[in-house]
């Protein structure tokens, strides 16, 4: 998939305008139409980081060094939500929870 379809079908899998992105990203809603139609593919580092966080997929997803799989952008959410989490807990409580996904590694 090409990153203008991916930045297209993931906006609107989110249900977000362009314009919503726009102001997420810091650039115009031009800019993000010209990203969708594939008029600008070189993209500034600083505007892949927040379009990336906007789209909560992976950078290297929009970098084209990955390739978009909705189960594993799934997963790349959640693990950043628990780090999210990790940062607010407690030491202690973290490594039990890190002991509790060891023991379920391997349960389906």
């Amino acid at each position: 998939m090409k990153t203008g379809e991916l930045i297209k079908e993931r906006r609107l899998e989110l249900d977000m305008t362009m314009r919503e992105l726009a102001s997420l990203v810091g650039v115009s809603e031009a800019t993000v139409s010209r990203w969708e139609s594939g008029d600008i593919e070189n993209m500034r580092r600083d505007k892949i980081a927040a379009l990336a966080r906007a789209l909560r997929v992976p950078p290297a997803v929009l970098m084209d060094w990955e390739e978009y799989e909705k189960e594993k952008v799934e997963k790349y959410n959640h693990a950043r939500a628990l780090y999210d989490l990790a940062l607010k807990a407690d030491v202690k409580n973290v490594e039990i929870v890190m002991e509790l996904l060891k023991k379920l590694e391997g349960v389906k």
